[in-house]
């Protein structure tokens, strides 16, 4: 029976732990400044194109393959790669971070009930802070991912909700 309390009390403490992560976030995001009114327009997840060549294995395999490779050289060269994919995951995720604090003002701004865009402005800004945690984790640790999965696709969609809503219509 100890065991079980045991469990249950690790388990709340990981639980209170992710939800104060996630918390952080959320302020974090609701603290950044509104962007210019043409930011908006003006954003391109093309932008982030090199963010999933960093993560491309077959760059690193073929210079591994090269005989004058040694183990430390591609050793900096996997660590160069993490500190410039954090690099473009910080962009992403200020840039993921004013585009939900859009939707966010819009939500404020609006004369009428909006449970639709609150709950797609939620959903995506967890799944995509989700993955950003995941990848980070994964970076710190020194385990390259194969590729940074939904990360700028989660970008592309939450600009394209905000595009197609009536205030910038």
């Amino acid at each position: 029976m100890v065991a079980v309390y045991a469990t249950l009390a690790v388990a709340a403490a990981v639980l209170c732990g992710f939800a104060a992560v996630f918390m952080a976030m959320f302020r974090h995001a609701a603290g950044l400044d509104l962007p210019s009114p043409g930011w908006l327009d003006e954003l391109s997840p093309d932008k982030y194109a090199p963010l999933e060549r960093l993560f491309d294995p077959a760059d690193i395999a073929s210079i591994a393959a090269h005989p004058a490779c040694t183990p430390a050289m591609r050793h900096r060269l996997e660590a160069a790669r993490r500190r410039a994919a954090r690099l473009y995951l910080s962009e992403l995720t200020a840039d993921f971070n004013r585009l939900f604090r859009i939707g966010r003002e819009m939500l404020a701004a609006s004369q009428q009930e909006r449970p639709e865009l609150a709950s797609t402005l939620f959903e995506q800004w967890f799944a995509f802070n989700t993955r950003v945690l995941a990848l980070r984790l994964r970076l710190r640790l020194g385990f390259t991912p194969t590729r940074p999965v939904g990360t700028v696709e989660a970008l592309a969609r939450l600009r394209d909700d905000l595009l197609r809503e009536p205030a910038f219509g």
